[in-house]
């Protein structure tokens, strides 16, 4: 039983792989859009749901995979371990057909079945037998079947723009923000780690980057993802009493420099405007600075899960 449902698991990673990469940008023909919108899949993709014979998979799962598209090829990983594919289309069919066919890693060899759609431009869902033995005909996965339904959506690339206002403060270095177009995206400050909410200092860290950002909108370079999904980027905005004229400041150096959070050198080694930065907000003893003995926000979380784990061990049985 354990040995076929580590075999599964490997099935789960091709799915997710899709050998999708092969998809070329007709394979989304705009069912949804009359216009026919073609859409290109390359790019790096991240699992949202996947249901193995109608049992949802955890995020934990999900987290440890990531996708990587390009031209008629894929390689996904899963924890670590890499596969690599290709795979052909069938596009006159309903639903759209692939054949999957790994080369490289724990699927080498391996034809796997599937059929796919496109539910958003940027979300791509897909159904397959885990034998390999026929296509399914539709997208579901119950208990007692051998099928997977995986649904990812598209990492946004790096050097990516996106404009909007912040809607939310999550953490004392996490914006959520709404674009234009009404979609909503979690920001983390790009080599910034500042005080956790439960630590001192931390809520006024928040409360300060809530006054310092305003009502004003603010834009974002992305730099890539972390595994929650969160948005890794430097944002820039207008600080708040400031004129429309005026240029744009980097919050991501603004925190720092006002004590409001560390310089995250094991993210950001070589940013030598962030260190530059909590230089002079040491020098200046501004914010955090001013306490007497600073915990940076990563010790703190060790000591946190320090405490939890003498907490468990000495726990009565």
């Amino acid at each position: 039983m354990l040995a076929y449902a580590h075999s599964r698991m490997s099935f789960l990673a091709l799915l997710l792989t899709l050998g999708a990469s092969s998809f070329s940008s007709r394979a989304f023909t705009a069912q949804q859009k009359e216009d026919s919108e073609e859409i290109s899949t390359d790019g790096i993709w991240h699992p949202v749901t996947a249901v193995m014979s109608g049992m949802e998979m955890s995020q934990e799962v999900r987290d440890g995979i990531v996708l990587k598209l390009s031209g008629q090829q894929y390689s996904v990983t899963v924890n670590g371990t890499p596969d690599k594919g290709v795979c052909e289309l069938d596009l006159t069919t309903k639903p759209s057909r692939m054949t999957i066919k790994g080369t490289v890693g724990p699927n080498q060899g391996k034809t796997m079945l599937a059929i796919f759609e496109f539910t958003t431009p940027d979300r791509l869902r897909v159904c397959y037998d885990v034998t390999g033995q026929e296509f399914p005909e539709e997208f579901k996965s119950e208990a007692g079947t051998t099928q997977y339904l995986v649904e990812y959506r598209r990492e946004l690339p790096r050097g990516a723009e996106l404009i909007g206002k912040v809607v939310e403060l999550p953490d004392s270095d996490v914006l959520q923000i709404q674009t234009v177009e009404g979609k909503e995206f979690r920001i983390r400050l790009n080599g910034v780690d500042a005080p956790e909410l439960k630590q001192s200092f931390g809520e006024t860290a928040r409360e300060q980057l809530r006054k310092t950002v305003g009502s004003n909108p603010v834009r974002v370079i992305t730099q890539g993802e972390d595994r929650t999904g969160q948005i890794i980027g430097d944002v820039y905005v207008r600080v708040a009493g400031t004129k429309e004229t005026d240029k744009e400041t980097h919050l991501n150096s603004y925190v720092v420099e006002h004590g409001l959070a560390w310089h995250f050198v094991r993210y950001a080694p070589d940013n030598k405007t962030l260190a530059d930065a909590q230089k002079s907000a040491q020098g200046q003893k501004a914010g955090l600075w001013a306490e007497s003995d600073p915990v940076a926000p990563w010790d703190w979380r060790r000591q946190q899960q320090d405490e939890q784990k003498k907490t468990t061990t000495n726990s009565p049985q």
